[in-house]
């Protein structure tokens, strides 16, 4: 089984926190379109014998694109590939959203939305750089909902440099409220190419200290436990059923392919990536070649286990050890650091896997860093 995602290089403004491959420039998106068309149709050709079972749209902002144009790209990848479809995923913003969008939206067969409202604080959606507002944000939501759609899942980042006391349980309360079934919350990181990364650079704001983070942390978990949803990976909760598929399959190590400027794909202890340029990208589509803008590497048994620890310990089940030890020849039970994380509660075995207990998990990557090799 493998997993297909689209990258849809467009937003319609730059948010201040981004550092993900997009343009503001919209005029290219048809060409782009008929580039990832043509990417799909060359690709899929090495795929042959591989079945597909999750769909993503991610970017950038696909819901910008429009569903005629989504519908197309789909087309493209159903009509040269074998599918088992499970879950097809489009990445939206809010003010993209109206109910004739929605209807079109599950008309072509997109089952889970995973739509970026980020914070309902007035002050923070500015500060961000967000078109919506949060009235804009709970309608588009609460619409989903109404035309059908099961899956809807809402992005949201805590540890900010902007506003006020209780904006965080403001969000949390309001997110809760809604009919969803999934939050990916983030911790804002600071990039340094971003308008978020200058101002730290210039002292025009500072970063919320560590120990507010986690406050922070510790009150989106019991809120989210409060309201049935599990805590499966470090930054993703969801209530039963609401796991998303595609993002768990890889970090489970599953292939998957990569559509689109700068997207990643993997298979078979190889990986390779397009290059994060829509120009050169859109001249590879010209000549139907995408082989010479792409970086390959083949990973050795070192890098999959780092890998495999870095992916497995951001997870609720964990890192298998006997999985490991196939896939890699790398024996986890003899690394000398595991029993002094044993001992101060860092990690855990858990049904003979090893975990990194949820309160653990903000130090997640100091922790998974004495791991690997």
């Amino acid at each position: 089984m493998a997993g297909l995602y689209v990258h849809v290089p467009f937003c319609a403004q730059a948010c201040s926190y981004c550092d993900f491959h997009f343009t503001t420039r919209l005029d290219d998106r048809s060409r782009m379109v008929d580039a990832l068309v043509s990417e799909i149709t060359s690709s899929l050709k090495d795929w042959e014998g591989e079945v597909f079972k999750t769909l993503y749209f991610g970017g950038g902002t696909p819901s910008i694109l429009g569903p005629q144009a989504i519908g197309r790209i789909a087309r493209a990848a159903f009509d040269h590939a074998e599918w088992a479809l499970e879950e097809w995923t489009v990445e939206a913003n809010p003010e993209d959203l109206t109910l004739e969008v929605l209807g079109q939206l599950q008309g072509l067969g997109v089952d889970r939305l995973s739509v970026g409202v980020q914070s309902f604080d007035p002050v923070v959606l500015k500060w961000m750089r967000r078109i919506h507002s949060a009235e804009t944000a709970e309608t588009a939501v609460r619409d989903a909902a109404e035309v059908g759609f099961k899956h809807i899942s809402l992005d949201l980042m805590y540890g900010l440099p902007v506003g006020g006391d209780g904006r965080w349980q403001d969000d949390l309360g309001r997110a809760l409220a809604l009919p969803a079934d999934h939050l990916s919350c983030y911790i804002l990181t600071a990039e340094p190419r971003t308008r978020y990364g200058h101002q730290l650079e210039k002292g025009e704001l500072s970063a919320p200290p560590d120990d507010s983070v986690v406050s922070e942390y510790n009150a989106l978990c019991a809120a989210a436990a409060q309201q049935g949803y599990e805590h499966y990976e470090v930054s993703n909760f969801a209530r039963k059923g609401g796991r998303s598929r595609h993002n768990s399959a890889y970090w489970e190590g599953t292939p998957y392919l990569g559509i689109g400027p700068g997207a990643h794909s993997f298979r078979g202890g190889a990986r390779w990536w397009n290059v994060r340029s829509n120009a050169a990208y859109l001249k590879a589509a010209g000549t139907m070649d995408f082989s010479n803008q792409q970086t390959h590497e083949v990973l050795d048994n070192t890098n999959r286990y780092n890998e495999s620890l870095i992916t497995g310990l951001r997870r609720l089940e964990g890192v298998c050890p006997e999985k490991l030890l196939e896939t890699t020849g790398q024996r986890l039970e003899a690394h000398p650091a595991l029993p002094g994380l044993l001992d101060r509660g860092d990690c855990e075995w858990a049904d003979g896997r090893l975990r990194i207990p949820e309160p653990r998990w903000p130090m997640g990557d100091a922790i998974t860093l004495e791991l690997i090799l």
